[in-house]
């Protein structure tokens, strides 16, 4: 069945046709031919299994826009192949489309770049990379230029982007949706599916029967409109009135057509916790998140063995360029001579082209940051699925033994099986904290200067307050050389964010030895200098560089997913100071907090 991206992308490809916009003496709308190859391509574009049919028509629709000089009309129909590539996962053939169109485009010095970011943002969309694919959608807003066409394709990607992971600003591209689509009555019930599906995954039964109602009537109002959005309605009613099973039924055997693969598991994800099936909900979304790992990871290994098949390509190249080694340095001569004439022209341009120039630089650059994401983003699920289920795991296998009538335990064994799993427990709080700090909550909060600290007072109590959780062959030590009345201005609550991150590190790496809280003034007196040292095995000076990095870790079967230094330096810079490595300490390792008195 067709998924979602093929109603959706066909608002982009509606989007094509106002000729008013684009040709001012040629009413290609009314051309025999044109109607001919348009006709051919919605037709092959919305088929199943015309693969080959549909990429002659779309080079044949093309070529006939370049004949014609409609080259917003061309570009427009090369982000189709793209969406086109793109719902038949295809996402690295979709890139070099993209890149295709950016070397075209600056080829021929014609500003379009909206196209581009469409594409990219429907590309990373289907990978499931959200943020990305907003980021790209709200710049192909940002680069419309004369390019009014295409604004009701972007805001209503915009809008079903964020129906499952921000309804508040889904509504706002809604609404700014349904300013743009008053007057196009088949894209008004694009605006009214997804204002019903917003009122559903809010939770609000009374709004959304209403908005079920306006889509129904309009609906029904209309002539020619297809049912896109109408299954997914009824399933969500179904929900709201009880019927549950029958709605879970439907979500997986009729609404592939108008949900995406990760839309159905969101579905299924709010169905189970109006049911109250918590259980059920979270194993939905391990397997969401598996399911995004592995269209990241296809998206990967194309990528691996293209790489590998250009490779090949090239050795071939270079062996038949041996064979013409002659005649290559005749071309290359003349060709030299020719960019030496054109760089004299070009020169008289210069100034026109540095805005454009800047531009490409910046989509380019862009286009690796994206691919770069993908793979960040694919060890970082990884990585969390990993550090997750190890605890999970112990936790079940626990619970199992003390839940066996078979096996006869001592309350001492009980007891200590019971202090096992809140342990971890809260090895998995822990994971998840940081993962919340990391996603603009924590570690991008304003932290406000609350109270005055006494210094001494309020280190030497925290560092007490870890004195069981450290081995008897370390010892904890804190030293000052500042007063007792000595006091600072900042937040108590992102300072100890900081510093038990600091002292959790230290216990981890620590065997043995000491670890020593201490706290002076800097040589200015402006600021208080709190580090936490220790004489555990240190840090490599190759890693001295990278521990601040978001996911790294330098042992990668140590517990955590790398993210609690760069949430610290960021709280440290939130509160006017900065979080340092001291790289001349040796015997173990040494953080420097330094912060404004």
């Amino acid at each position: 069945m067709r998924t979602i991206r093929i109603i959706c992308f066909r608002i982009i490809i509606l989007a094509l046709l106002p000729a008013n916009l684009w040709a001012a003496d040629f009413d290609y709308m009314n051309d025999s031919v044109h109607k001919r190859l348009y006709g051919e391509f919605l037709e092959y574009y919305s088929s199943e299994h015309n693969e080959k049919e549909f990429y002659k028509a779309i080079k044949d629709l093309s070529q006939y826009y370049r004949n014609h000089g409609l080259i917003l009309q061309y570009y427009k129909t090369q982000l189709n192949n793209c969406l086109y590539d793109t719902e038949h996962n295809r996402p690295m053939e979709a890139l070099k489309r993209a890149n295709n169109m950016l070397a075209e485009m600056e080829a021929e010095d014609f500003d379009a770049y909206s196209q581009v970011y469409m594409a990219l943002g429907t590309i990373f969309e289907s990978r499931g990379n959200f943020r990305m694919a907003r980021h790209y959608f709200e710049e192909g807003i940002n680069n419309l230029g004369n390019d009014d066409g295409s604004k009701m394709g972007i805001l209503s990607r915009l809008a079903y982007l964020q129906i499952f992971r921000n309804p508040a600003e889904a509504k706002y591209w809604n609404d700014k949706y349904f300013q743009e689509a008053t007057t196009f009555p088949p894209y008004m019930q694009v605006y009214l599916y997804i204002d019903a599906m917003i009122k559903f995954v809010v939770g609000n039964k009374h709004d959304f029967m209403k908005a079920y109602s306006a889509y129904h009537n309009y609906h029904n109002s209309q002539t020619g409109l297809d049912n896109y959005g109408k299954e997914v309605l009824e399933i969500a009613r179904l929900a709201f009135d009880g019927n549950y099973d029958e709605a879970l039924y439907r979500l997986t055997t009729h609404a592939a057509g108008d949900l995406n693969t990760v839309g159905c598991y969101d579905m299924r994800i709010i169905i189970y916790r109006m049911m109250g099936k918590l259980d059920r909900a979270l194993d939905v979304s391990m397997q969401r998140a598996e399911c995004i790992d592995s269209l990241n990871s296809d998206m990967l290994f194309t990528n691996l063995n293209e790489l590998n098949a250009q490779a090949g390509v090239a050795r071939a190249k270079t062996k038949a360029a041996k064979d013409h080694e002659v005649m290559l340095t005749v071309v290359m001569s003349l060709a030299l001579v020719i960019i030496l004439l054109l760089v004299i022209g070009m020169l008289h341009f210069r100034k026109n082209r540095q805005s454009l120039k800047h531009k490409n630089e910046q989509l380019r650059t862009a286009l690796a940051m994206a691919e770069e994401g993908e793979k960040m983003k694919t060890e970082f699920v990884r990585s969390v699925s990993h550090e997750i289920r190890t605890p999970l795991n112990a936790i079940t296998g626990f619970n199992d033994i003390l839940n066996n009538t078979q096996i006869e335990l001592s309350a001492e064994e009980r007891s200590d099986l019971l202090q096992r799993i809140n342990t971890n427990v809260q090895a998995i709080t822990t994971i998840v904290d940081e993962m919340l700090n990391v996603a603009d909550k924590e570690s991008n909060e304003f932290y406000p200067k609350a109270k005055k600290i006494y210094c001494n007072q309020f280190l030497s109590a925290l560092l007490y307050e870890y004195r069981d959780k450290v081995s008897s062959h370390v010892e904890l030590k804190y030293t000052t050389k500042v007063l007792n009345r000595f006091q600072i201005e900042t937040s108590e609550e992102g300072l100890r964010k900081v510093l038990d991150q600091l002292i959790q590190n230290a216990i981890k790496f620590t065997k043995e030895g000491h670890i020593e809280l201490h706290c002076e003034p800097s040589a200015d007196n402006q600021r208080v200098l709190i580090s936490v040292s220790d004489t555990g095995k240190g840090i490599s000076k190759e890693e001295q560089d990278k521990i601040f990095e978001s996911f790294y870790k330098s042992d990668t079967f140590e517990q955590g997913i790398g993210l609690g230094l760069t949430v610290s330096r960021k709280i440290a810079r939130k509160l006017g100071g900065n979080l340092l490595l001291d790289n001349t300490y040796e015997g173990g390792a040494r953080f420097v907090l330094a912060l404004p008195i």
